[in-house]
């Protein structure tokens, strides 16, 4: 399992709120530190390579789970539905209740994220737009991951619907032809 998962993992395994609470702030308090030292290094170097250094390592991260992590990649289902399985419920550690599907078909699948994303409140704290950082940090890594399990699937975000200017952030999984 991967520092990520781990988190997440600590997360479900609360036997209290206050204890909720207390992972989730060291989680927010952890990306706050690194979103913090990803500007200071913007001023050397420009914001947008900044933030790009930061989404190499996250895509880092996440090819490196897949390599390690082979027999924990779904099987069953179509490929939108293993690569919702393998990245949101496996990868990510997330109750199936905190992404329910909204439409799927064989090559389509749009889910809603009401989970904890310490990203958003990182990015409320920091007052940067998560559209912006979500674009520049997460999607590629989203993407490669999602690519490794077959080249066909395809990530998007709807970034008219994202927190915290919807009340979830809507994403889709699609296979192409």
């Amino acid at each position: 399992m991967n520092q990520l998962s781990d988190g997440y993992e600590a997360l479900r395994s609360c036997s209290s709120d206050s204890q909720l609470e207390n992972t989730q702030s060291l989680r927010t308090s952890d990306l706050i530190s690194l979103f913090k030292y990803v500007l200071a290094v913007a001023k050397q170097i420009g914001e947008e390579k900044a933030w790009h250094i930061l989404e190499s390592c996250e895509t880092e991260k996440r090819i490196e789970w897949l390599e390690r992590n082979t027999n924990e990649l779904e099987t069953k289902g179509t490929e939108v539905e293993k690569a919702y399985k393998t990245f949101l419920l496996k990868y990510l550690n997330l109750d199936p209740k905190e992404v329910p599907i909204v439409e799927k078909t064989e090559k389509r699948l749009v889910y809603k994220s009401y989970n904890f994303c310490p990203v958003l409140n990182a990015c409320k704290t920091l007052s940067l737009d998560t559209r912006r950082i979500c674009k520049l940090v997460y999607e590629e890594p989203t993407q490669r991951f999602l690519s490794r399990l077959n080249p066909k699937l395809r990530f998007r975000r709807n970034y008219k619907k994202i927190r915290p200017y919807a009340g979830y952030c809507e994403e889709v999984i699609e296979l192409e032809e």
